[in-house]
Order: C-alpha cells, then structure tokens, then sequence
C-alpha cells in the first residue's frame, strides 16, 4: 500500500477503491493479460529513451511528438487536432490538443469553420508538456511562467462553459506523470488522478525511494493507467449514458459513504466509550466534563494524524520523520503484534509517549523531521491539559489504533488497512458533529456511558455547516434575490473556495465566506 502511493496520486476516485473495489468492474476483468502486456512492452520502448540520456535536451515539442502523441495513439486515441483556439479572439486559450472518439467525430469537426466551435464535438482536452516539467509551478525557465495545472484548469473551465459542459475531462502530463482532470470536481485543482508512468514501468532514476512500489503494485498501477486513459474509457457509455469516469465517481462515492459511515459507527459504539473510560480510570479525580474534552481532543489528535500521514500531508516518506511519525512507529508495529497474536503491557505507554511527542512536534513544527509549526489549536498542550497529566497504557492505546486503522469482517478473515485518503474533511467533521451532542456520565456501577445531549454543544461554540446544505442554499431564490437587490455601483459579490481547514476540531469545515 506505501508503494502504490508513490505511483498513485489525486484525490478524484477514493485510493483504496483504485486499489480492490475496482477489480469488480466489468472492463477491469475484460482488460486481459496480453492486452496489458502488450501496451506495457509499447509503453517502455517509448519511454525507455527519454529516461536515459537524452532527458536533458527532451524540449516540450520532442516530448510531444516522440512520447506523448505515441503513446495517446497506443491507447487508442486515433482522432486528434491540435492547437484548437478556444477564444475567438487572441491566443491567450490554446490547448495542445483535442481528442475525439473517432475519425467520424473529427470530419465533423473539420466541417465546423470556427476553431472554438470543434470543442463541442470533442471528447477531451490534452494539455502537454516537456519531459519531467513540473505540473504544480512554475520552472523559472524562459517561457514556463505559468503552473501547468493552471493552465488546464483554465482550458476546463473555458471549455465546460463554450459546451455547456459537453467537455469536462482534460489529460496534463510532462510524459513521466499523467492526470487526469475532471472540472466537475469539488476542488479541481486538488482532485485529479495522477499516475506516475515512468515509475510504474520501472524506468532507472524513478524507482529510488524510501517505499518503493512492488512488482504487483506497478502492475496495478499500469492496468489503472491503460483502463482509465485509453479512449474507450471516456467514449463507451453504459445504458445510463455513462462512461467509465462517471460510473467510478458514482460508484466511489458510495464506498466513500461507507467507509465514513463504518468509521462513524466504530467511533461511537467502541472508541470514544473505550477512550473516555480509560482517561476517566487514568484520572479518576478529573469532573467528567474534564474527561470529556481530553477524550474528543486525543481522538481527533489521532484522527487527524491518521489522515495527514494516509494524505501525504505530512512527510511519510522522509527518512527523518519515520522515526518520530505514527504510522511505522505505531500503527505497522500495532499491526504486526496484533497479527502475531502477542499481548499488549498494561504498564508500559510507550504508545502514548509516542503519541504526545508527535503531537509536540506538529504543535511547534521541527526542521529535523521536516515539519513546519501547523499552530491549529488541537495539537497546543493547554488544549487540553489533563492529558498532560496522564499516561494511558500501550493495551489502551494498541486496541485504539487498531480499531481505527483495520478492519475485518465479523467472520474472521483478512485484516484490511483503513485508508483515511478516502475520507473527507467533511466527513470527518460530521462524527465530530455527533460527538459534540453527547455528554459522559456514570452508570450504576461508577462506569463511563456516552449518552446523547442536544445541549451539549452549547458551551463550545461549535457548529458545522454540511456540504449539502450550502450546495442547497445557494442556488435559492433568495441568493438570486441578493444577486437583484444589490446596488450597482457596489462591489460584486461571490461564493469563495473554503479556506484549507486548520487543525482545530472546533474548525473542522470551514464555511463558504463572502465577498
């Protein structure tokens, strides 16, 4: 699983689906050996020359025309134009290329006078550029002043618009790493499907690292490269009118649903309860309201470590950070000891010593492992200080990371990782939602129960507005109605991008902002 993330990139389709669901699809099943075979032995005899030493002088029109038109022609994109004007007027819009889904499409558009006019009979934008330039800045080369993905976020949005959304899809690659873009994403600049080519293949200077991808795993990412990147994949559509881009939004969706919803429920009935009764044994003079917020502060400490190391938010693959970070420290060796069937001391908190160390450093950042100061609230220690005053043991905390990070179904079987990749900010702001209407309180025994308090909130000040109602609110009469009421000389007004969540569980889902 760490190797494929190193192949793997882009938040698009959700990373574990890539990784097991996909296997049930139709076309993954008919995409036989040979097939991928033969597209694999293309694919290096046409990459294995810009690897070697001829890199360094690969400009963008030799990368074009040796790797990257050869290469769209092996995957069955037989139908191109290239240089089509998107504007009228100027050339400030000009996409490498245009794909269609054949040769009948494209005598169509070459019938249509006006080179805007084409996209509308297209199927995809490809935006090309040299040999490994970088897709996310710009070079500082002489005529590279732009980000690539800028560049193609542009030619989407211009072309969703000019079709009236006929065109959404768009490929950007430098020959080694290929995306594709989707302008229906919620955040098209952070939502792509990046597959890293060259490194999949194998090719020398793009297999070193500290994870390097399996044999099965490149393989893998080599079927995904072929199946999500070939033309039948944006042209062949279901009874639904779908294609296999749309079906895999559809069906991700629902495994990311499910995902939150299984962690939802573990959270709830197993985590918190075990959580709050362990900081309630640790600290049995601490008022419960006390135990309650160590409780949501540790458990989101944890969640969010969990997410941002499965993100690659925080540096997963420096060597330094490996020895302070949670996944190998803790959670691989919660795995392995689990999996062995070996115990866990009720004395020791080795895991919690190491939790709190991760959280200082996050906290105030340290230049030795990578980390800048992220300075959000949850990881502060006056955040919650009766935590500083405890010591959970590793039998606590081992049965906490493992019921966060794997899964196995009630029959026994085969552990499976949980992937945090696959959740949403969102997502994990909604269990915080719940969690904040219940309150603690001591059952007939002196125990810890976690029973529901609407009231509960109140003294946090905390509220979270779901996606679903802001998609809902906007669109309203009443918008329209501030859109006609609002003076002309005023300035304009619009919805604003989310700013990037801080690490704060009173902060999880930054609400739209308006300007």
């Amino acid at each position: 699983m760490a190797g494929a993330a190193t192949i793997l990139h882009g938040g698009l389709f959700p990373p574990d689906y890539l990784q097991e669901s996909i296997r049930e699809l139709p076309e993954w099943r008919a995409l036989g050996e040979d097939a991928l075979n033969a597209f694999i032995a293309e694919a290096r005899r046409i990459l294995e020359p810009f690897a070697g030493a001829t890199a360094s002088r690969a400009n963008e029109s030799h990368t074009e025309d040796d790797l990257i038109w050869p290469l769209l022609a092996n995957l069955g994109w037989t139908a191109s134009l290239r240089q089509q004007n998107l504007s009228a007027a100027g050339r400030a819009e000009v996409p490498d290329g245009l794909l269609f889904a054949d040769q009948a499409a494209k005598s169509r558009a070459l019938g249509v006078a006006e080179e805007p006019a084409r996209y509308a009979i297209g199927t995809a934008l490809v935006e090309s550029k040299r040999w490994l330039r970088p897709l996310d800045r710009a070079s500082g080369r002489r005529g590279e002043a732009l980000a690539p993905s800028s560049q193609m976020l542009r030619y989407l949005r211009r072309a969703d618009d000019l079709t009236n959304g006929g065109i959404r899809w768009g490929i950007l690659t430098n020959g080694a790493q290929w995306r594709l873009h989707w302008q229906g994403a919620r955040s098209v600049a952070n939502q792509f499907l990046e597959i890293d080519l060259a490194a999949a293949l194998d090719l020398p200077g793009h297999k070193d690292g500290l994870f390097q991808a399996s044999p099965g795993e490149r393989r893998h990412a080599l079927k995904l490269f072929v199946l999500f990147f070939r033309c039948r994949a944006f042209a062949d559509r279901d009874a639904a009118g779908r294609n296999l881009h749309e079906r895999t939004l559809r069906e991700g969706r629902y495994f990311e649903q499910r995902i939150a919803e299984d962690l939802s429920q573990l959270v709830f009935e197993r985590v918190f309860p075990h959580l709050a009764g362990a900081i309630a044994q640790a600290a049995p003079e601490a008022d419960l309201a006390a135990v309650r917020d160590a409780a949501l502060v540790l458990l989101y400490r944890l969640l969010f470590i969990l997410y941002a190391e499965d993100r690659n938010l925080l540096p997963v693959h420096d060597e330094a950070y490996a020895n302070i970070g949670f996944r190998q420290r803790v959670r691989e060796e919660v795995r392995r000891r689990k999996e062995a069937g070996q115990a866990f001391s009720e004395t020791a908190a080795g895991y919690y010593q190491a939790l709190q160390d991760l959280a200082r450093v996050i906290d105030k950042g340290d230049p030795a492992f990578g980390l800048p100061p992220y300075n959000g609230g949850l990881f502060d220690a006056e955040s919650a200080p009766l935590l500083n005053r405890i010591q959970l043991p590793n039998a606590v905390l081992a049965q906490l990371v493992d019921a966060l990070s794997f899964e196995q179904s009630p029959a026994g079987g085969e552990r499976r990782y949980i992937n945090y990749r696959s959740l949403s900010v969102q997502q994990l702001g909604s269990i915080y939602e719940r969690l904040l209407e219940h309150e603690l309180a001591r059952d007939e025994a002196g125990g810890i129960l976690v029973r529901p308090n609407i009231f509960a909130r109140k003294g946090t000040g905390s509220y979270y507005t779901p996606d679903e109602l802001c998609a809902w609110c906007w669109p309203k009469p009443s918008n329209r109605w501030w859109r006609s009421a609002w003076p002309p000389s005023a300035p304009k007004f619009r919805r604003c991008r989310p700013a990037a969540p801080r690490a704060s569980p009173r902060r999880t889902r930054p609400k739209p902002s308006w300007t």
